[in-house]
């Protein structure tokens, strides 16, 4: 009777020290999730730039191509009407138009995409340094976890020990 009281004994102190380890394992499972979240967000933050930078590109190239209908258009017109304008070198200003509308385009876009092109820059940097630290902190834990199983460990023996030294050196513990 009394070996099945120390098993008894015995398992409670296990089952404690298991269970709050686990809970202490749960944590960290958590933690990791939250980490894993951070860096879905960081992902869509990613995409977001991507899909900025490619309206900006699309926009960019919608306006030349409407630059450069506008000269055709204009070019059309006046080598129509070019009676009607004298000896004056049509291409010539058709040409100055195009290269201010050029012009107005490089001004228009330039700042935008210099915008995209550091925003993204700076997300990647702070994506790997987000990375890196998330790495270091599972390490971390890691180590931490494997430190704690062992001190938990010893708990439980030396619990255990002391169990059965009272067991020994008290009689009325082994009924």
């Amino acid at each position: 009777m009394a070996v099945k009281k120390d098993e008894k004994a015995l398992n409670v102190i296990d089952v404690f020290w298991d269970s709050w380890f686990n809970s202490f394992k749960t944590f960290n499972s958590l933690q990791d999730g939250a980490e894993q979240k951070s860096l879905q967000a960081f992902e869509s933050q990613k995409e977001w730039i991507q899909a900025t930078r490619d309206q900006l590109t699309q926009l960019e190239e919608e306006s030349k191509k409407l630059t450069s209908e506008w000269k055709s258009n204009l070019q059309e017109v006046l080598n129509k009407s070019q009676f009607d304008f004298g000896a004056q070198n049509l291409t010539e200003w058709t040409d100055k138009f195009e290269e201010i509308g050029h012009k107005a385009e490089t001004l228009a876009f330039s700042p935008s995409k210099a915008t995209i092109d550091l925003l993204s820059k700076s997300h990647a940097q702070l994506e790997l340094a987000l990375k890196k630290a998330v790495e270091q902190q599972q390490k971390n834990r890691a180590e931490v976890l494997n430190a704690i199983g062992g001190y938990v460990d010893q708990l439980k023996q030396t619990q255990n020990g002391v169990l059965k030294t009272f067991e020994l050196y008290n009689p009325l513990i082994a009924k």
